[in-house]
């Protein structure tokens, strides 16, 4: 059992017999078993992702010492090559540290959840995170496409059962400001991370072609 599942409990165990018997008709039950497969999903893509990032730092350092020692043997078009692309992974390890993170805080708040009111304020800006981490993982991560698919269905599937109950009308486009927050706070977090931990690349001389014999 999840540990929102357990908060959601205890919540409801204060409950009047009355609202118990009213929520025996209404989609709590269901949107909490939801919940509780997208949970599981959150889990497998942040493991993946956490792999892929483990694999990516390899391939890192692999191309850093390559660019190292084609400068120090000054071969300058070997090094400039090696550097674009070390320059260019680590672009693309940024990105999938950064869906990592804002992963990871989509389901720190779909953890928070205790109630149908909580559940009515978080699923919008976590959804609208899910779509985006999904399109910027679609070109170095084509593999995530499927459980992002899976995870992003589910939350609109909750959302339509939201937009069923009287007085609340939402969609992926409310809350856009929280959903931004998220991302922006997961991409300077990476860019910490890696400025932190990874090398800086040697300034090369400007590209000519190595005539050395």
């Amino acid at each position: 059992m999840t540990e929102f599942t357990n908060r959601w409990q205890q919540n409801r165990s204060n409950e009047s017999t009355s609202q118990k018997i009213k929520d025996a008709v209404n989609p709590q039950t269901d949107l909490r078993k939801k919940l509780v497969e997208t949970d599981r999903s959150l889990n497998s893509q942040i493991s993946k992702l956490d792999k892929t990032v483990a694999k990516m730092t390899e391939k890192e350092k692999s191309l850093f010492n390559r660019t190292t020692l084609a400068f120090q043997r000054h071969d300058t078009t070997q090094a400039h090559a090696y550097a674009n692309e070390l320059t260019e992974h680590r672009k693309a390890m940024k990105m999938v540290q950064g869906a990592k993170l804002s992963l990871e805080q989509v389901k720190l708040r779909l953890n928070t959840i205790t109630d149908f009111g909580d559940l009515a304020n978080v699923i919008a800006p976590v959804g609208q995170v899910v779509r985006t981490v999904r399109r910027n993982l679609q070109s170095v991560m084509p593999s995530a496409n499927d459980t992002l698919s899976e995870i992003n269905t589910g939350l609109e599937g909750m959302m339509q059962e939201i937009g069923t109950v009287p007085g609340m009308s939402m969609s992926f486009d409310t809350n856009g400001e929280e959903a931004e927050k998220i991302l922006a706070e997961a991409s300077v977090i990476a860019e910490t991370k890696m400025a932190g931990t990874l090398p800086t690349i040697p300034d090369l001389p400007d590209q000519t072609p190595n005539t050395s014999i």
